[in-house]
């Protein structure tokens, strides 16, 4: 067979992480697996091993309303290469909300369906929260889904109050299909925190600085050294936290600075996951900076500015673990349980627990595909 991942942003670890763990499973039985991307000589480069085409999605006219749909539908038709597609998998992640414009991402996919009759997917999706006329749009594209795969309880619900959609199924995030690495490691006192800004839902950025700028003081009157760390960084053509981190930086105290390094360059995502071996612990505001360190062998506490974080913390059962982002209540308590906490080893079974799920997601994704 031979698929094709929509969707799919690279440039930033967390969608690679989400993409590679669903196209590896089709690679590993024998399949060529696609991935459609933006800045393509850019991930080329990075990814020369893998597949890639062109997506059309980037294109300024295809913006423009009515105008942009006929030229998107007149540029999949005149497509070789995509009519040779087996099927479409929209890539997993959290773009279907009101934060973000997921209105041509959702036409695109349903294009693919009745212009070029392929069977088209939705892999472990967040959906909303949805601000207007959101929920009624995306209501309007579900059915059209062979499967519609979202990734925690409050997606789900928040799909079944729209309709009573056949095709709806629940998994867990698609990251969890990766290996994790042996968690047993030697202490060193490192720790990495990743830091983003976040400019929606009246957050205060204010609170949010005070709140790393506390986080880092616990680490350093703990003996730790600390680095500023994130999936995403280090590349001019996609956000870079590392920009946020040099600010907090600037803030902290001259003694303490003498412990904290700003690492802003960037990793693919199998040198990002053997970076994150060599910490004890990381603090992460990015989600799958949490996930590919816990799959990395290294516990993460969350900072969560979206519902998502907080979901997949608590089908982790470490809800406790995931703080909001504009926390505002007393933080080395939370630093202190988590740093002594003697259960990580459960944790780590669970997430070998969530694995299993997801790969039996994916056999029936893979097997609706086939038939």
């Amino acid at each position: 067979m031979k698929i094709l991942i929509e969707n799919t942003v690279p440039l930033n670890n967390g969608d690679a992480a989400l993409i590679f763990s669903v196209g590896e499973k089709f690679e590993e039985r024998g399949h060529e697996v696609y991935y459609s991307v933006p800045h393509l000589k850019k991930i080329k480069e990075i990814y020369p091993e893998k597949n890639w085409i062109q997506s059309f999605l980037p294109l300024r006219v295809i913006k423009i309303p009515v105008v942009g749909l006929i030229i998107l539908s007149m540029l999949l038709i005149s497509s070789k290469e995509h009519r040779n597609f087996d099927a479409i998998i929209s890539a997993p992640g959290g773009y279907i909300n009101s934060y973000y414009s997921f209105k041509r991402r959702l036409q695109l996919m349903t294009l693919y369906k009745f212009l070029l009759r392929k069977k088209i997917y939705m892999y472990s999706q967040s959906i909303g929260p949805f601000k207007g006329k959101d929920s009624k749009i995306f209501a309007k594209y579900v059915k059209h889904f062979n499967l519609f795969y979202v990734r925690d309880d409050i997606s789900m619900n928040r799909t079944l109050e729209l309709g009573n959609f056949k095709n709806l199924y629940q998994t867990k995030d698609a990251a969890f299909l990766l290996e994790t690495i042996d968690y047993s490691k030697i202490k060193n006192n490192k720790v990495a925190i990743s830091v983003r800004e976040w400019k929606f839902d009246d957050r205060s950025e204010k609170v949010y600085f005070d709140l790393i700028k506390s986080i880092v003081n616990y680490f350093y009157e703990n003996g730790y050294e600390i680095t500023f760390l994130s999936t995403c960084q280090g590349e001019p053509m996609y956000k870079d936290d590392s920009i946020i981190a040099k600010k907090i930086y600037s803030e902290l105290d001259k003694k303490i600075q003498n412990s904290v390094k700003v690492d802003d360059s960037f990793y693919n995502l199998q040198d990002l996951r053997k970076r994150l071996t060599n910490f004890d612990f990381v603090v992460g505001t990015r989600l799958h900076m949490c996930i590919l360190s816990w799959l990395s062998g290294t516990p993460a506490l969350n900072i969560s500015y979206e519902e998502k974080g907080k979901e997949s913390y608590k089908y982790l059962n470490i809800e406790k673990y995931s703080i909001d982002y504009n926390h505002s209540g007393e933080i080395d308590t939370v630093l202190s349980n988590f740093v002594n906490e003697r259960k990580f080893s459960e944790v780590f079974k669970k997430i070998n627990y969530v694995q299993k799920e997801s790969n039996e997601n994916f056999n029936k994704l893979y097997t609706d595909i086939k038939e």
